[in-house]
Parts: C-alpha cells; structure tokens; sequence
C-alpha cells in the first residue's frame, strides 16, 4: 500500500512537471510568434517607399504624407492644382506655419504656390532615396499630381498599343522613388515636357535593350525621349494592384495631348486654330508633404482647401496609416471596408497599399490575441498562485516592517563604529 502511495506521488509530480513545461513552451511560442510577425510586419511596410515620403524629406521637422484622390465625375485639372495649393498655403499660414527662412528672418510668411524640385538632374541613388529634394530649401511643402491612362508608343517599325501610362506633373518621382535600371527621371520644370520613363517590360518590347536612354520613341506620331527605365515591381499584389502590363511615365501635358486619359472627367480645349485640340483633367491623385505640428492638421487643412464634399474624394493621411490604432480601424471596418461607395481610379500604389493594409491588419489581429493569451495565462497564474498561497497580507507587512528595522539597526551600528574610529584617532 505504501508503494503504491509513493508511486502515486510521484506520477502527480510528474504530471505537474509536465503540465509546466507545456505551459512554458505555449509561452515561449506565443512570444516568438508575436516578435516574427512583428518583424514581417516592418518589412512589409518597407515595401512601399511611396507611403514614406515625410521620412525622406526632413528627420527634424514633424511632416505629414497625405494622399488626395478625387472621383471620376469631378474635372481635376493643373488651374484646379494651383487654385487648392493657393488655397493650403493660406491656410499654413493661419495656422502659423512659416517657412524656416522666414521665421529665421522674423518675416511673416504670405500664401504662394510652391514651386516644385527639378529631379531631373538627381543621380540613380538619389532619386531611389528620395534625396533629390534639397531639405535646406525653404519651403512650406513640395507636392506631386498624376492621373491614369492609355498611349500607343513606337519605335522604328514597332508598336506598343494601349500602354498603361501615368501622366504626371510636380515632384512625382520625389513621391515615388522608382529603381532606376538606366537614365534618370524627368523633372516638372524641364523645358521641354516631352521625357518618358518606361519599364524594362517596354523598353525590351521596343528596343531589345534596357540601355535606351537618349532614344526616340513617338507618342501618337509626336516624338519624345526616353530620359530613363525603371524595373518594375513584381509579386502577385503588384500584379493585382495594377503593374501587370508594360507601365510608362510622361508629363501631365503630353498624357493629355497625346494620349487617352481614363481615370476622370476631361474637357476638351482647342490649342490653335488648325483644329488642334485636347483633353484636360482627369487628375485623380494629388500627393503632399507638409509640415504637421499637429495631428491631423495637414490632412484638414488639404481637404478644406479642395472646396469638394466628402462624397467626392477620398483623403489618407499616409503618415500614420499603418500605424496600431490605424490598422485597428482597419480590422474594425474589415466587412464594410470593401463596400466601397466613392466612383475612385485608385492608382497602382494605392492598389498595393490598401492591400497590404489588409495584410498587415490580420498579423495585427493575430498578435493581439497571441498577448492576450500572455495576460489571460499570467493573470490565471497570479490568481493561482494568491489561492495556494501561505502567505497573509499582515504577515508580509510585518515581514517587511522586521527587514526595515534590521537594516536602520545596522545603519545605526555603522554610524557609531565609524564615530568611535574617528574618537581613537
């Protein structure tokens, strides 16, 4: 009988020691499934350098990234681009806001449009980092518009039909550092508007090289130069979010002149007295980067400056969109979030953006309750332990009561010790 007791014993020792190490292992699993997702979570924002542009453009000043997309029923041109420019700057300076020459000056600082950055003459590590705009520039903001469409482009005897072309206008290429295979971008304020960027997937179909900058290639039978080729993104979210066809990069100007605009509504405005016309408007994203002192200020103060009702664009402050309480939002929304009520051409960028949004909202969700598995498994283990315990909270106090006694005892001891060593001396 007395064998069969100790053997019993020791089986629910056992048992015991087991049910610990399964407990320690779930811990130890939790925590690093939270760290690794913690880390895919990093890398994945870091795939999206155009959500990242307050970052690049000043480390010492708090700036704001904010994303402006207009509907398809609204007449977005350049005069409409000016007139809302016009409109924020005045309101920067409402909000003081001055430019850092003006408030090293003691000026006051009056509302202008901006000028933009000529990229174009920034080398292949600068504009893939952004490092083309001159933070020493006094500046309120520097911003960028694009709007989306089709062009038919040629070389020789080859012809590349229904292009996918971004027309594009302001510091574009600041916004979007693309990696640069050959060449370099084009810039706002070059003289003559008639540079193209093409992907490797057409500079490959027209010419058989990706080493074609300097070449010509003609846009609806007009002639322009290929200033440089960019790679393009791969994987299936890029390929879903629009980069699944032989992409180019032209002006603004010459989208509208030459090509098919397809992303809003465009008006058509006669150019000579030959009969030549074409199309403006459509501008469907507007990018800016801001000073932001405080939270939210540049995203009220650029939708304000639109005069447009809620119904009619779609403002993201990309600063802080995959930030904890933005992605919160995100999962909180997850159902209606592709209800979807707004007649928006989302770009490529902002494709792949909300996309990985989605993403990164289901590894948040996935680690918030791997933490709150931790808590639950740490409050259970204190309740546990305050169940089994042998302790009172009288008798601790008094135990901590003793210690405190002992160690002035032992500091009046010393005290004394060291007055005697001096009286000896």
């Amino acid at each position: 009988m007395k064998t069969d007791k100790i053997l019993a014993f020791i089986n629910r020792i056992k048992e015991k020691a087991l049910k610990s190490k399964k407990i320690v292992l779930l811990v130890i699993l939790l925590l690093l499934v939270d760290i690794i997702l913690g880390l895919i979570s990093r890398y994945l924002t870091g795939l999206l350098p155009e959500q990242h542009e307050a970052e690049r453009w000043s480390e010492d000043r708090r700036m704001a990234q904010v994303s402006v997309f207009f509907t398809e029923d609204q007449l977005i041109d350049q005069d409409f681009i000016k007139k809302m420019e016009f409109n924020f700057g005045q309101m920067l300076v409402n909000d003081g806001i001055v430019s850092e020459e003006d408030a090293a000056s003691g000026k006051s600082a009056k509302p202008q449009i901006v000028e933009t950055i000529d990229v174009s003459k920034t080398g292949e590590d600068n504009a893939s980092s952004g490092e083309g705009a001159s933070k020493n520039e006094a500046r309120l903001f520097t911003s960028c518009y694009s709007a989306q469409g089709i062009t038919t482009m040629s070389f020789e005897k080859k012809t590349a039909e229904n292009v996918t072309t971004i027309g594009v206008g302001g510091d574009f290429f600041l916004f979007h550092p693309l990696e640069l295979v050959s060449g370099q971008f084009f810039g706002a304020n070059d003289l003559m508007q008639d540079g193209v960027v093409i992907d490797e997937d057409l500079a490959w179909q027209l010419f058989g090289s990706n080493d074609v900058a300097g070449q010509m290639i003609t846009i609806n039978e007009v002639p322009h130069y290929v200033t440089g080729v960019v790679k393009r993104q791969e994987g299936k979210m890029s390929e879903a979010s629009g980069l699944n066809a032989s992409m180019a990069y032209i002006s603004y100007d010459s989208l509208c002149k030459y090509g098919t605009i397809l992303s809003g509504r465009t008006k058509n405005v006669q150019l000579s007295e030959d009969g030549k016309s074409a199309n403006f408007g459509g501008i469907n994203c507007y990018e800016i980067v801001s000073p932001n002192p405080v939270d939210g200020l540049v995203k009220k103060d650029i939708t304000e400056s639109t005069g447009l009702d809620q119904r009619y664009i779609s403002v993201i402050d990309n600063t802080d969109r995959f930030t904890f309480f933005s992605l919160i939002n995100v999962i909180s929304t997850f159902i209606t979030r592709s209800m979807w009520n707004k007649a928006i051409f989302y770009p490529y960028w902002e494709n792949a953006a909300r996309g990985y949004e989605d993403i990164l909202a289901l590894i948040l969700l996935i680690r918030l309750i791997c933490r709150a598995t931790l808590i639950l498994m740490a409050v259970i283990f204190i309740v546990n332990l305050y169940r089994h315990k042998t302790w009172t909270v009288s008798g601790v106090v008094s135990y901590l009561s003793d210690k405190k006694y002992d160690y002035e005892v032992r500091r009046k001891e010393k005290k004394e010790n060291k007055r005697k060593e001096k009286e000896e001396e």
